[in-house]
């Protein structure tokens, strides 16, 4: 019985011939199996809907230059002294970061490195990066804060000035 069930079956299963590329993280719709030019490629929808990703930042030693100097200011004769200031550059940007922010050289290193990748993620990644969402969600914290006291109060500037305005006439 099952043998004659399968071989009933068999003609409606479609298969998709070897020459068409095998649908991977895409949609493939296929109108008629049996010409090659009705195969419709739904890739075009799928990526217009996708959010642009933060790319990861990763320093290479290979990439970088550093440079351990004296450093400079308040601090007396342990810092003027001492060559724990930190001068790091990014050989394919070109962008140099300096750190005297504690007496530690490792600690400097450390935070320089820090800073470094800062400026890198807003270098690539642009409103995508760290700093400019910060920025982003501070300003919509302003923005609505000022719209409510708007709601609240009103525009006084106004008000002031129609009133002065009736005194003249």
């Amino acid at each position: 019985m099952l043998c004659i069930l399968s071989r009933l079956y068999s003609p409606l299963k479609t298969t998709i011939p070897s020459i068409y590329p095998k649908p991977f993280n895409r949609f493939m719709s296929t109108i008629s199996s049996t010409t090659p030019t009705t195969t419709t490629n739904l890739t075009s929808t799928t990526s217009s809907l996708r959010k642009p990703e933060r790319k990861k930042i990763i320093l290479r030693d290979e990439d970088l230059v550093e440079k351990f100097v004296k450093g400079s200011g308040p601090g007396g004769q342990c810092i003027n002294k001492r060559s724990s200031c930190v001068d790091l550059k990014h050989i394919p940007t070109g962008i140099r970061v300096q750190c005297q922010q504690t007496r530690s050289l490792q600690e400097n290193r450390g935070i320089a490195r820090k800073l470094l990748k800062e400026k890198l993620d807003d270098l690539w990644n642009g409103s995508l990066s760290k700093n400019a969402k910060k920025s982003n969600k501070i300003a919509k914290q302003k923005a609505r804060s000022a719209r409510r006291a708007r709601q609240k109060y009103g525009t006084c500037n106004n008000n002031n000035n129609n009133s002065s305005n009736n005194d003249s006439i």
